[in-house]
């Protein structure tokens, strides 16, 4: 492979493909289970009508004999009824990749320099570095909490900035006024802005910056299809650009770009949704109910700290949990639910995961899988720390437990997991209670019995004497505790 990187371009053999979620087919055929997908952020209302949408696609075979016109005039005036633009704005794109690959080819030469918030989508930097151009990468949070710590002097030096609004991973929306000011410091300095509107309409549309493309030729809009309408298997996007900046991407567009089935569903799509906004409207409602929520019930996972969103996903920094990104990805998946690992996104590493918002059914199940999944590793821990102390013939005390003293000082550690739980014996302490995602599940916040030293040493004793391997833990409730109860 070596030999073969020598005689290709030198971009290319330096890029590592972008890791994505959505990974939906891969891993249902992979486990053969029923899978609810997480990872990838569509519109949690689903496709609008999809018996119209399956009419448009039948119908559209018909035309597939032919090349389609590759002016896609029905589709520019379309897109532009529903961007409030003009159709000679409009850019046609096989999705938001091919946008982001069109856009760098047309702007961009080797050597230039692109301001690059961090963490964002990893197609624009991929893009960036396969036209020989150099990120430089700064902090999101920096910019979005002061728009002007992207400065006239980094503007000078630099050919373009790529604004994700609401960005991802973060959710996160710059407000348009901000995005006014930098846009205006960009035209000043000849900078392009491209601004990837993909979840605005998700969002909040009134933050738009689509209607601003005539009056300055520096910023560029993404747009997509794919999110809003929740079509991931049909590829469509669009870009909102001055005139002059269109005319120089139509030449360099890949020709026919957009398929005959493609074209008129995005047509559809655009024109029935620009004159009957309803669907859009419920879909943000939706969102704004369902990420209240999940933003709660998200909250009371212990170590999760969802951060605030303002459209259809949540990044959740799981760095006090007792797993890192990678363990609750793969314990997730394993109960039927793929979340997104945000370990490829830079300055992220393992302390991040993010989930799409959906309907309330499907939310409650992914609460539900964490607790489950919460519930397997302290099975688990339980379990190597008893077969530690059974190997060491003596209780294992610890004092460097992250939850050290949850009940009192000086206790005893060895069974940090009950092997009893649940005992449903009210005796203890311990009691039924009513969980926040419904139902009853037994509580031991009342119980300290097995964290006694000297309750421990007995429970263990027991153990041993089964050689680790009781053939009923009711046994040794018996002997152990019924005495002390």
């Amino acid at each position: 492979m070596r030999q073969v990187d020598r005689s290709i371009r030198k971009t290319v053999a330096e890029i590592q493909k972008c890791t994505h979620g959505g990974r939906f087919a891969e891993n249902a055929r992979q486990n053969m289970t029923e899978l609810l997908d997480f990872s990838a952020n569509f519109n949690p209302l689903g496709p609008p009508d999809i018996e119209a949408i399956e009419k448009i696609a039948i119908h559209a075979i018909n035309d597939i004999e032919w090349y389609p016109d590759n002016r896609y005039l029905d589709f520019k005036r379309a897109a532009a009824g529903f961007a409030g633009v003009d159709p000679e704005n409009i850019i046609p794109a096989n999705g938001s990749s091919e946008l982001v690959r069109l856009i760098a080819e047309t702007i961009l030469d080797e050597g230039d320099t692109v301001i690059l918030p961090q963490p964002t989508f990893g197609e624009y930097e991929l893009n960036i570095k396969l036209m020989g151009a150099v990120p430089k990468l700064i902090e999101y949070r920096n910019v979005y909490r002061n728009i002007g710590s992207i400065t006239d002097e980094m503007l000078t030096a630099s050919k373009a900035v790529f604004i994700c609004n609401p960005n991802n991973p973060t959710g996160t929306l710059i407000p348009k006024p901000d995005l006014e000011k930098l846009a205006l410091k960009c035209q000043e300095n000849e900078t392009f802005l491209i601004i990837d509107e993909a979840f605005i309409e998700l969002s909040d549309p009134e933050h738009s910056m689509a209607a601003k493309v005539n009056e300055n030729p520096f910023i560029i809009i993404m747009r997509s299809l794919t999110k809003v309408f929740a079509i991931p298997g049909v590829r469509i996007g669009y870009g909102i650009v001055h005139t002059d900046v269109a005319n120089r991407m139509e030449n360099v567009r890949i020709p026919w770009n957009l398929g005959t089935i493609s074209d008129a569903l995005g047509i559809w799509l655009l024109e029935k949704h620009a004159a009957d906004p309803s669907y859009l409207e419920r879909s943000r409602e939706l969102i704004r109910t369902e990420r209240d929520w999940l933003m709660n019930h998200l909250s009371l996972v212990r170590g999760f700290d969802p951060l605030p969103s303002d459209t259809n996903f949540i990044m959740v920094r799981i760095r006090d949990f007792s797993m890192d990104s990678r363990e609750i990805d793969l314990r997730m998946r394993s109960l039927g639910i793929l979340i997104r690992d945000c370990a490829s996104f830079r300055r992220v590493g393992r302390d991040y995961i993010r989930v799409a918002v959906r309907t309330r059914e499907d939310n409650q199940k992914l609460i539900d899988a964490l607790a489950e999944s919460v519930t397997q590793w302290g099975r688990e821990l339980a379990e190597r720390k008893i077969d530690e102390a059974l190997h060491q013939g003596k209780i294992a005390s610890r004092t460097n437990c992250e939850y050290y003293p949850c009940h009192f000082e000086g206790q005893d550690c060895t069974f940090c997991f009950c092997p009893f739980y649940p005992c449903n014996d009210e005796r203890t302490g311990g009691h039924m209670v009513d969980r926040s995602t419904g139902g009853q599940v037994w509580s031991c916040a009342g119980c300290d019995l097995v964290h006694r030293p000297e309750v421990a040493n007995p429970i263990l004793e027991a153990l041993m004497a089964c050689e680790g391997k009781p053939e009923d833990i009711k046994d040794i409730w018996k002997k152990v505790m019924e005495p002390m109860l």
